[in-house]
């Protein structure tokens, strides 16, 4: 203390005494260190040295003083506002608990329009109410201050009087003892910041706005709040900015966050640029983009600053903030909590993400986790300006989210029990792929792009173009970062044939299957899985080209080393023997392939159950062969010749004509007809696929064939529409790209031509498979029949 105000009155044996008394009605006696007193009813100011005496109205008490009317300090009234209506119900029809003041918490994301909710409604709330009064209350000494404006703005005299601290205190009896006012808190940091301003009011209301979405329970009423929906994203984005065709594809990218969609729109209108510029300088230019300022508005108002101020409260805690840029590099919902396991101890790990939740960054959900995609945007943008957002760090987050994807893929995606894991996985690889650049790929990288490729080929038939895009980039990046002769190069390598296989016509990719084939076992051996997964593409491509003796002869190499390397009852082991028993059937035992069908099926309930992939592909090849088996052998050659036209690139028409002529010549041909109880059974084997594998399954598909197979075999004109309809389903989802779409529209075509010179559609005998010649002939690109090339 200074020895100006060091003046204390003597006391014993210091000096003389000085004694101090006060009498009568509302008197004050003062001695010694004091620099204010109160009287009961007034005020009298005390200093040493200079005594000056209020009257008692310049500092009444708080409970006598009344609010002056259209008392209100509201920072804004919006005058952009859409949607909302759930939340300004609640809002409207909340109802104060017995004994205490009304209160409410908007919660959510920074950004996503709390503040201006609550402003909208507190300037609703305000017609004929008073106070009305909004305090930014980001921390403690905000909050007191805020307060003691409050105090100052009820009792001017106040504000030369009191110091804030008794300022404070006098706003609190206020509301404490009054009622009808409202109390906007602004931005509040934590609930245990603003518990004591709560507890002490019995009356009146107040509304919280905070990014915190935990601790509210029994202190306030929850009023989370979401981003806009599309619609009214686009609206807040006209009303700004005016119309724009491309305003629907930025809100979406935007994730209709109310701040970046105003600031977007601000952005266009005041530099007079395109929302399909400002999309391509977002691509371009993210740092400048997420930091743009509306002129008009508050600058701190930025999509990159409202989320720095929540990671700097955060700072303290650096596992918290490496968990947040390691979700910028996944899809934004759905992400396993699992993935972060490695970065600390299950207690750290989920105090972190708890964290990040109770600041409105993420979303808990059971085990996964969801983030704002404007979140991810911003948290994987290198900013100079932001010490969270360091090139180091950044490329630290990505490495971390690749290696940890890595541990969580199964090693053999083949195994149905890594298909559930692998499906949850599979949009946060391809959205890491996405976002990294091919040059950017590390070792860790390139090995979890061909494990999800490999998965992606087996899990659906839709999957195999975008699985394509993966294993070329894959085989680019390993040529790369590993030897030619590795094990990660040739596995790539495999999968990418596999993949072309599937998409290109059989006979471009053959000398590519071989070349694979020829490296594999020079490099790893005959029995590798790699060389084997070699060798069921060479015999795959052999059977679709026609070569069934070589497809065969590799078709019994792969069994033999599956029985060496795994055993006679591995799945993979059963998926060899009916590559065998398939390619007999092609090369016309029919007969013995039926009964070693037969045998395999067996096998397959008895070692892996009714519902294994394996057990469902071979109960749907044996309902085939079954009808084969019995089928006259005339027939079956003269398909096989239609068959070869199609691999080959002959002339169809001309095949399915000379088929026909065959026909023809045959006499009557007694075709066995499939019984109900065969349908029944051919159903229920659909039925189980579509439930355990999915409608995209290639497994799936196969049933779908053998179905319409057993009910053409019914000779039933209801069951051959019925057939007509499951091959239209099969050829519609493979889609226009795919190989074997061309093969089998060029062979209706054919069919269709042939068909029309010998009888008029009108009379065929099928109306399902008139359709489908119909729906072929009419498509304009189609209409070439002289040339069928496939």
């Amino acid at each position: 203390m200074s020895a100006m105000f060091d003046r204390r009155p003597p006391g014993p044996g210091t000096g003389p005494e000085t004694s101090v008394e006060a009498s009568g009605a509302e008197a004050i006696a003062a001695g010694g260190n004091i620099a204010q007193a109160f009287t009961g009813a007034g005020a009298v100011g005390l200093h040493i040295n200079n005594v000056g005496v209020l009257a008692p109205q310049a500092c009444p008490p708080a409970e006598s003083v009344d609010c002056p009317p259209g008392l209100v300090n509201l920072p804004f009234r919006p005058s952009l506002f859409v949607g909302r209506a759930p939340q300004l119900a609640a809002l409207d029809e909340a109802s104060a608990p017995p004994g205490r003041a009304l209160a409410q918490v908007l919660y959510g994301l920074g950004g996503i329009g709390k503040s201006t909710l609550a402003a909208l409604w507190a300037s609703r709330y305000s017609s004929g109410r008073a106070p009305v009064w909004w305090i930014t209350a980001d921390s403690r000494p905000a909050l007191d201050a805020g307060l003691a404006d409050l105090a100052s703005s009820l009792q001017p005299s106040l504000a030369a009087l009191l110091p804030q601290e008794q300022l404070t205190e006098w706003a609190l009896r206020w509301l404490g003892s009054h009622t009808g006012w409202l109390l906007v808190l602004d931005d509040v940091a934590t609930p245990a910041d603003i518990d004591p301003l709560l507890s002490r009011a019995a009356t009146g209301r107040f509304l919280i706005t905070s990014r915190q979405s935990t601790g509210w329970r029994g202190l306030a009423q929850e009023v989370p709040l979401d981003v806009l929906s599309n619609d009214d994203a686009v609206d807040l984005f006209t009303m700004r900015h005016g119309e724009d065709p491309d305003a629907v594809e930025l809100c979406a990218e935007l994730g209709c966050l109310p701040l970046a969609v105003t600031q977007a729109a601000a952005y266009c209108e005041e530099t007079v640029c395109t929302v399909r510029e400002y999309l391509d300088d977002l691509a371009a230019h993210p740092v400048a983009m997420y930091a743009g300022k509306d002129e008009n508005r508050d600058h701190e108002r930025t999509v990159a600053r409202v989320w720095q101020v929540t990671l700097d409260r955060l700072a303290e805690d650096p596992l918290t903030v490496r968990i947040l840029l390691m979700l910028a590099w996944y899809a934004p919902d759905g992400i396993p909590r699992t993935l972060f396991a490695p970065l600390g101890n299950r207690p750290a790990v989920r105090g972190a993400l708890g964290r990040l939740a109770a600041h409105s960054m993420i979303a808990l959900s059971g085990e996964t986790v969801s983030v704002h995609r404007l979140v991810q945007a911003v948290s994987r943008t290198e900013d100079p300006t932001d010490r969270h957002r360091s090139r180091e760090a950044i490329d630290g987050a990505r490495a971390t989210a690749t290696e940890a994807l890595l541990r969580a893929v199964p090693q053999e995606v083949d195994d149905p029990s890594a298909w559930p894991v692998m499906r949850t996985l599979l949009p946060h690889v391809e959205e890491l792929a996405r976002r990294t650049r091919p040059e950017d790929d590390t070792e860790a990288m390139a090995r979890l792009l061909t494990r999800t490729g490999d998965y992606m080929l087996g899990a659906g038939v839709g999957l195999a173009p975008r699985a394509l895009g993966l294993l070329r980039r894959a085989v680019s990046s390993c040529r790369r970062l590993f030897p030619p002769d590795s094990v990660e190069l040739l596995d790539a390598r495999v999968q990418l044939t596999h993949a072309e296989r599937m998409l290109t016509e059989p006979r471009q990719v053959a000398p590519l299957v071989e070349e694979v084939l020829d490296d594999c076992e020079r490099a790893l051996g005959p029995d590798h899985d790699v060389t084997s997964s070699a060798r069921m593409n060479a015999y795959r491509v052999a059977s679709l080209t026609g070569h069934h003796e070589r497809a065969l002869r590799l078709a019994r190499e792969t069994l033999a080393g599956r029985v060496r390397t795994r055993g006679e009852e591995h799945p993979l082991t059963f998926g060899a023997r009916q590559a065998v028993i398939l390619a007999m059937a092609e090369t016309g035992d029919v007969h013995d392939a039926h009964a070693l069908m037969t045998e395999l099926l067996a096998d397959c309930v008895r070692v892996l159950g009714e519902e294994h992939p394996e057990t469902l592909a071979a109960r749907a090849v044996a309902t085939v062969l079954a009808h084969h088996a019995e089928f006259p052998v005339a027939p079956l050659i003269a398909a096989s010749k239609v068959f070869a036209a199609m691999q080959d690139g002959g002339d169809l028409v001309a095949a399915v004509r000379g088929m026909a002529d065959e026909v023809d010549s045959w006499g009557p041909i007694d075709i066995p007809r499939a019984t109900e109880e065969e349908v029944a059974a051919a159903e229920r084997t659909l039925e189980t696929c579509l439930r355990v594998l999915g409608e995209d399954h290639a497994d799936t598909f196969a049933a779908k064939v053998a179905l319409a197979q057993v009910c053409a075999a019914t000779q039933d004109e209801r069951q051959m529409e019925r057939a007509a309809r499951l091959i239209e389903e099969v050829l519609s989802a493979f889609g226009d790209d795919q190989h074997l779409t061309t093969m089998m529209e060029g062979l209706l075509l054919a069919l269709g031509t042939v068909v029309g010179e010998q009888l008029s559609l009108d009379d065929f005998q099928s109306p399902g498979l008139t359709r489908l010649f119909e729906d072929e002939t009419a498509r304009p690109d189609r209409t070439d029949l002289g040339d069928s090339t496939p």
